[in-house]
């Protein structure tokens, strides 16, 4: 199951750095991409979740604090690439430390989102 939720990190890893390198006339036009903090926001809150799952399955052992700083730390990470790819793409500016603080708090959100769900599943 850890290996699932590692693909799936990198699928989305994948996705973003696909979204980040499009041009402004590449991208869709849709009315939902204007609101970029929070496009943002949502889009890492799916990479913290994986994060901490990949972890937690990974290294069950591990703190669950751990688990969840360590979801945010690879994903801050990632949003500081993901900004600097930006910077080279045609018509995009990127490093915008707006962005990536929407995309650590978005982070933050998944992983705590993602502990909180395994430790309280619905249902039972």
């Amino acid at each position: 199951m850890a290996g699932l939720f590692w693909f799936a990190l990198v699928c989305w890893a994948a996705t973003m750095l696909w979204l980040s390198s499009l041009t402004p006339q590449e991208l869709p036009d849709a009315a939902f991409l204007a609101w970029d903090k929070i496009n943002h926001f949502l889009a890492y809150a799916v990479g913290g979740w994986l994060a901490a799952g990949a972890l937690r399955l990974s290294r069950p052992s591990m703190p669950v604090a751990n688990q969840i700083i360590g979801a945010i730390i690879i994903i801050a990470i990632f949003g500081v690439i993901d900004e600097g790819l930006q910077t080279i793409t045609p018509g995009r500016t990127g490093g915008s430390v707006g962005d990536w603080g929407a995309d650590v708090l978005g982070a933050a959100a998944g992983a705590l989102a993602s502990t909180v769900a395994r430790r309280h599943p619905m249902g039972r």
